[in-house]
C-alpha cells in the first residue's frame, strides 16, 4: 500500500509542475481560474501559487459574481 501512496504523491507533484508550466506568464487571476478549471482544489491552488487560500477564494468569488452580472 505504501508504494501506491508514493506513486500518487509523485503523480500529484508532476501534475502540479505541468500546471505551473501552463500558467507561466499569466496574471494571478488567470492562473487561479485556469487551475480551478482543471479541477485543482482551492487549497492546492494556493499552495502551487504561494498565495493564501483566502486570495484564491476571493478571486473565484469575484469571477462568479462577474459571470452572474453578465448573465442578468
Amino acid at each position: 500500500m505504501q508504494k501506491n501512496s508514493e506513486i500518487t504523491e509523485k503523480l500529484d507533484t508532476i501534475i502540479k509542475l505541468l500546471a505551473l508550466g501552463l500558467i507561466k506568464g499569466k496574471e494571478v487571476k488567470e492562473q487561479i481560474l485556469f487551475l480551478y478549471n482543471l479541477g485543482i482544489s482551492n487549497k492546492e491552488i494556493a499552495q502551487i501559487l504561494g498565495k493564501t487560500q483566502n486570495t484564491v477564494n476571493a478571486t473565484l468569488s469575484q469571477q462568479r459574481k462577474k459571470k452572474d452580472e453578465k448573465e442578468e
